[in-house]
C-alpha cells in the first residue's frame, strides 16, 4: 500500500509509523504523522492517532518537572552564573528548557542532545517557537554516540544535565558523565551541576502484608524477589522519618576527572526511637555553595522527584540515640542500601 493512501487510515498509518520508529527511523515516522495531521482536515480519529503517536515516551512527569519551581530556580541561578560565554552540551534536553535557560544566561552556543525522536522533535519546535534556533543545535542522538569534532565543533567547555531519577543515578548518569569528560569536552571543562549527594535517614514505612495464599495458591516465594522499595511524595514523607539525615554518598563531576562508576560507603545514622524498617533517601543537587536543590522530607509538594524508601531485611526496635550503620553502594545504574550494623 502506498504511504499516501494510509493517510486516510489512521490505524494503518499508526502501525506503519510504529514499525519505522522501532527500527530506528523515528524522524521519518514523525514527519509522516505530522503530514497526515496537516492533510486530514481535522478528522478526529486521525487527530487522536497522531497525538497518541507523538506522545510516545513523552511522559506526564514532564508536566510535574516543569512545575517544580525550586528546581527551575536553582538551575536558572546556576546557569546565570556559569553559562556566559561557554559552549555547552545539554545531555537529555527533553523539552529544551535548560538549553534555553543557558542561552538566556549568555551561553555562546548550546548543543542539545536527546535520544528520543519524539522529544527531540518537540524540543526543536519549542526552541524555534522561542526564537533560539540559531543558538541551539538539536542533536537527536545518545550522547555516548556523539563525536567531539563531528558533532560538537571540537568540544564543549561545559556539560549540562538533569539525568536524575528517584534513585539518583538510574538514567546512566555516571556512565554518561564519564564519557563526556573523556570524549566530548575540552581541557578544564566544567559540569553543571558539579555534584549530587545521596542523603538518607532511618525510617519506618508500612509496606503492607506479605504475599501468601492467593486464590488458594501459595505465592509466598514472590516475597524473596519482590522489589520492595517505595516512592513517597516529599511533602508526605516527614512522618516516616526516624532520626536526623546524613550524607550517604557524594558523587562529584570534576574537570578532567571522570567519576568512579562504583562506590561503597558505610554511614552511621542515629535513631529518634521506635520501629525502624529501612532507610529513606533523596538527592541534594549542589550547583554552588549558595545554590542547591533538595527534595527532602517535608519539602514543597511541587517537588517532582520522590523520596525513595529501601527496606532492611528485618525491622529493628530502637531507642532514642541508637546508632545504626547503613551501607550504601552504587554502580552505574543502581543504588543498594542495607543494614550494616
Amino acid at each position: 500500500m502506498a504511504i499516501n493512501s494510509m493517510f486516510d487510515e489512521p490505524q494503518e498509518l499508526f502501525a506503519f509509523c510504529s514499525v519505522l520508529r522501532d527500527n530506528g527511523n523515528g524522524d521519518q515516522a514523525i514527519a509522516l504523522v505530522k503530514q497526515a495531521l496537516a492533510d486530514c482536515g481535522g478528522n478526529p480519529e486521525m487527530v487522536a492517532a497522531v497525538r497518541m503517536f507523538l506522545a510516545y515516551r513523552v511522559h506526564y512527569y514532564h508536566r510535574q518537572m516543569l512545575a517544580d519551581r525550586p528546581r527551575n530556580e536553582a538551575y536558572d541561578a546556576m546557569l546565570r552564573r556559569h553559562a556566559p560565554g561557554r559552549r555547552i552540551l545539554d545531555i537529555g534536553t527533553g523539552t529544551g528548557l535548560l538549553s534555553m535557560m543557558a542561552v538566556r544566561a549568555g551561553a555562546e552556543h548550546v548543543y542539545a542532545c536527546e535520544i528520543n525522536a519524539n522529544k527531540a522533535d518537540l524540543a526543536r519546535d519549542i526552541i524555534a517557537k522561542n526564537g533560539m534556533s540559531d543558538k541551539i543545535t538539536l542533536l537527536r542522538a545518545n550522547s555516548l554516540d556523539l563525536d567531539r569534532d563531528r558533532d560538537l565543533g571540537g568540544g564543549v567547555d561545559a556539560v549540562l544535565s538533569e539525568l536524575y531519577t528517584a534513585n539518583i543515578i538510574g538514567e546512566s548518569l555516571i556512565q554518561t558523565h564519564a564519557h563526556a569528560a573523556s570524549e566530548l569536552t575540552v581541557p578544564g571543562a566544567i559540569f553543571l551541576p558539579p555534584k549530587v549527594s545521596i542523603i538518607g535517614s532511618l525510617a519506618h514505612y508500612d509496606l503492607g502484608d506479605p504475599i501468601g495464599d492467593v486464590a488458594g495458591f501459595d505465592l509466598s516465594l514472590l516475597e524473596e524477589q519482590l522489589n520492595y522499595h517505595a516512592m513517597i511524595n516529599p511533602a508526605d514523607a516527614l512522618p516516616y522519618q526516624r532520626g536526623e539525615a546524613a550524607t550517604l554518598c557524594d558523587i562529584e563531576f570534576l574537570p578532567d576527572h571522570p567519576v568512579a562508576t562504583r562506590d561503597r560507603t558505610i554511614t552511621t545514622l542515629t535513631s529518634s526511637g521506635g520501629r525502624v524498617n529501612g532507610v529513606m533517601y533523596w538527592m541534594r543537587i549542589e550547583c554552588d555553595s549558595d545554590i542547591h536543590y533538595e527534595n527532602k522530607p517535608g519539602g514543597d509538594r511541587q517537588l517532582h522527584w520522590s523520596v525513595r524508601f529501601e527496606p532492611f531485611a528485618e525491622p529493628l526496635e530502637t531507642q532514642t540515640g541508637d546508632a545504626i550503620s547503613v551501607g550504601c553502594a552504587h554502580n552505574s545504574n543502581e543504588v543498594i542500601i542495607w543494614n550494616a550494623s
